[in-house]
């Protein structure tokens, strides 16, 4: 079957060649500054935690049109840069999109006891439950990123846990292997990366005040300089797991992949600082007879990097418009033949 669009391959900007500018100015490079105009809903969770959804609705949306959910990563928000520039963009084209903030994040900081993790995929069943109430018939997408993108494949590799509500989604640079991801942070070089997370992490968990009976976990003897002993000391034991490594073994999401049974695209590149690429070996290896996950694995592209040279595309940020085209393709099933022939082969990597 043919796709209706062209998956050109990712070709970086000759500035960003090297993986950490990618994964750093991509923070920051093309931003959308608009005003915020987006809706809230609260979500009620089964323990009684909260989440928001920001309902970015373009005046064009009808009943029926399509709707998608964004999903951030790791201490990011409704804020995060790629969470607006992503939505503003499927708005242009008519589509309906909600932005996730997890449990205690953003606009949810303080409505949530519990914090949120790459397991919380029961979190992110109960956004799509409220969404198909107020968008009945619609399709719906997902698009998750980072840490956002593995809760994404930990729910729709777990059918018993879902119902049918989704019909595709992409997710960008998830961590497939959690205990490998948090190993690299102990590389040389790689301290500012840790720094960046563990702080952020910290200031989440001291701006709740949900969390101020807990706060000695990572106060004066505790406190955390790596993430291991962030996840060890908080999040491993307030979300019910034994340790940290239980909790990396339990929601790494390569074990569910083959149950996945709505087209998924997964982007990633080898050079990504953050996930090393011989943790895709074992993808690879599992996706070979599967035909509806399709990893994209591209040769440059850092972290939620991709900002590429000059293409046709509208702007440098290639990966949004390789979501934006698997999310809106009339078949993702064709789109999806395609971008295997595209797909690099993983190498080992070094600092």
């Amino acid at each position: 079957m043919k796709s209706d669009f062209v998956f050109p391959p990712f070709v970086p900007h000759r500035l960003y060649r090297n993986r950490h500018l990618q994964t750093i100015v991509g923070q920051f490079h093309s931003r959308v500054k608009s005003p915020y105009q987006a809706e809230q809903h609260s979500c009620r969770l089964p323990d009684n935690d909260m989440l928001i959804l920001h309902d970015d609705c373009p005046g064009s949306w009808q009943p029926g049109d399509r709707v998608v959910i964004l999903l951030h990563g790791l201490s990011g928000c409704h804020r995060s840069s790629y969470m607006i520039r992503l939505a503003h963009k499927l708005n242009a084209r008519g589509v309906r999109v909600f932005r996730m903030d997890l449990r205690g994040c953003g606009a949810g900081t303080g409505l949530a006891k519990s914090p949120y993790h790459a397991g919380s995929f029961l979190d992110l069943q109960i956004a799509l439950e409220r969404i198909e109430q107020m968008c009945p018939r619609s399709p719906i997408g997902i698009a998750g990123f980072s840490l956002g993108g593995t809760i994404t494949l930990n729910y729709l590799g777990r059918p018993l846990e879902t119902s049918g509500l989704v019909d595709r989604a992409v997710v960008l640079n998830p961590p497939m292997q959690l205990s490998e991801s948090v190993r690299v942070f102990g590389k040389p070089l790689f301290g500012r990366y840790q720094r960046h997370f563990v702080t952020n992490l910290i200031k989440h968990v001291r701006k709740s005040y949900q969390y101020k009976n807990h706060t000695h976990k990572i106060s004066g003897a505790n406190y955390p300089k790596t993430l291991l002993e962030f996840d060890n000391q908080f999040t491993a034991p307030m979300a019910g797991f034994d340790s940290a490594e239980d909790y990396y073994t339990r929601c790494s999401p390569t074990e569910v992949l083959s149950h996945i049974n709505v087209p998924t695209l997964i982007i990633t590149s080898q050079d990504d600082p953050l996930v090393p690429a011989f943790t895709y070996q074992e993808v690879i290896d599992r996706l070979v007879h599967h035909d509806k996950v399709t990893l994209y694995l591209t040769e440059h592209g850092g972290h939620l990097g991709f900002i590429g040279g000059p293409s046709s595309d509208p702007d440098p940020r290639w990966s949004d418009w390789r979501i934006i085209d698997w999310l809106l393709t009339e078949s993702p099933e064709g789109l999806a033949n395609e971008v295997r022939n595209l797909s690099s082969d993983p190498v080992e990597q070094s600092a």
